[in-house]
């Protein structure tokens, strides 16, 4: 992560953070010190509307999130969830040191940049764990270390300095922007990113979610279709194919699913599901899928969030892929 000096924060009781209950749980059992606050959201995914207060920015996110489980009855559940761990975690950071265990892929790294936008400005003691990406366990990077692995890191952890709050307040004022284009000119300034290199990258790749200039793709669903070009697939087989594809793998089961149900969708659906529900659901290409992977027609984009922007078939900018960044339409 940055270089922030450890500061007086051995001295205080850690309180762990992070998006996953397995990784707490091994953090116990490796005796790593401290108490443990799951906090778990798919901020890397929907509506992160700027103009949105705190409630209202949670139940934003709770529609969206009980569409994309499938479950519209359970908004007021997943509401009462959200507002549950905020409260918890603004308790956590009024009272003692919070640890984030932040992987290096965007999942990871789009809650890490939330909880600093949000606890940083707020004076909040907060240090950081990382891991260097291992090439052979591909994915949360601290989630892949052992025992051992996990008590060095913590011993190794680091102050979140100022240089980093600052840079977390500027990106995710740009990534909950209606456009793309105060994002696009943050990360082409790799200068900005010396406290906190991986998140350049994290942000690049949401920035490749834009609509393709020449098929109206999203990066990821372009890898989906690309998948299903073999044979028809389930939904754990395409993930597995999305992470090969990926230098940090970053999606999970359920976005995949969503970009799935996207693409099956409109008068001439990319992909044909047959199924109701993993672990039965089967995806399949279809004609229309084959001529926009081949280039030979363009996928009008169906709306959809990305960031603070509603996307939809007059959305103004899209992603250059030759020239990897987004641009407006000419």
């Amino acid at each position: 992560m940055g270089s922030g000096a450890r500061g007086d924060y051995a001295a205080r009781v850690p309180i762990h953070v992070h998006g996953g209950s397995v990784l707490l749980a091994r953090l116990a059992e490796a005796g790593v010190p401290g108490e443990r606050l799951e906090w778990s959201e798919v901020l890397c995914e929907g509506p992160v509307p700027a103009e949105a207060d705190d409630e209202g920015f949670r139940q934003i996110r709770a529609d969206w999130l009980a569409e994309h489980v499938g479950d519209p009855a359970a908004v007021s559940r997943i509401a009462a969830g959200l507002r549950a761990q905020d409260e918890a975690l603004a308790a956590a950071a009024g009272r003692d040191e919070l640890v984030l265990w932040t992987g290096n892929e965007w999942f990871c790294q789009a809650i890490a940049l939330a909880l600093i936008a949000r606890l940083g400005p707020a004076g909040a003691r907060l240090s950081w764990v990382a891991a260097d990406d291992d090439p052979d366990r591909p994915g949360c990077s601290v989630s892949e270390l052992d025992e051992a692995g996990l008590r060095q890191a913590f011993a190794a952890r680091e102050c979140v300095d100022p240089a980093a709050i600052a840079l977390a307040v500027q990106a995710w004022d740009a990534y909950r922007a209606p456009g793309p284009i105060r994002l696009q000119s943050l990360v082409d300034d790799a200068a900005a990113f010396v406290a906190w290199p991986a998140l350049r990258g994290a942000l690049a790749l949401h920035l490749a979610e834009w609509p393709g200039r020449e098929d109206g793709l999203a990066r990821t669903e372009r890898q989906l279709l690309a998948a299903l070009a073999d044979g028809p697939a389930d939904l754990g087989a395409l993930l597995t194919a999305c992470g090969r594809a990926e230098a940090r793998p970053w999606l999970t089961d359920l976005l995949v699913l969503a970009r799935l149900r996207r693409l099956a969708e409109g008068d001439a659906p990319l992909v044909h599901l047959a199924g109701s529900a993993p672990p039965e659901l089967k995806a399949e290409i279809t004609e229309a899928g084959q001529a926009v992977l081949a280039g030979r027609a363009r996928w009008p984009t169906p709306a959809r969030w990305l960031g603070g922007a509603l996307l939809d078939a007059a959305t103004p900018w899209c992603w250059d892929g030759e020239r990897g960044r987004v641009v407006q339409w000419a």
